[in-house]
């Protein structure tokens, strides 16, 4: 095994056996990272591989929902208006009066704004 191979291999479980402490700790990431003297940054990311490396069932429709899509559903009272339900937990109500002008002038914002 090689140097950097080893480097990597004691950085993950390193970081490992950070985020368990983390969990336990009560504390905010900031004051976490803070209290234990390590970079956010790198808090964030180790986190981010770690957290995909445990999970490899998590597929590529479960990311591109949190990322990019809403969800659209149809309300059972008026099954011609829409409801979106945004990434931020919003809800949004559109009528069935709207076009389809208005309605890619809000989906425009709202990606704007980073809530879909």
């Amino acid at each position: 095994m090689s140097s950097e191979q080893k480097s990597e291999s004691d950085q993950r479980q390193f970081w490992q056996m950070v985020l368990e402490t983390f969990k336990s700790s009560g504390l905010s990431v900031r004051q976490f990272c803070k209290q234990e003297g390590l970079s956010e940054p790198s808090f964030y990311s180790w986190r981010k591989r770690l957290t995909i490396a445990d999970e490899p069932e998590a597929d590529e429709e479960e990311a591109c929902q949190s990322e990019s899509f809403i969800q659209v559903s149809i309300p059972k009272d008026n099954p011609i208006a829409l409801e979106l339900i945004l990434n931020s937990g919003n809800t949004l109500r559109i009528s069935s009066g709207a076009d389809s002008t208005t309605l890619n002038n809000v989906i425009s914002v709202l990606q704007q704004v980073g809530l879909c």
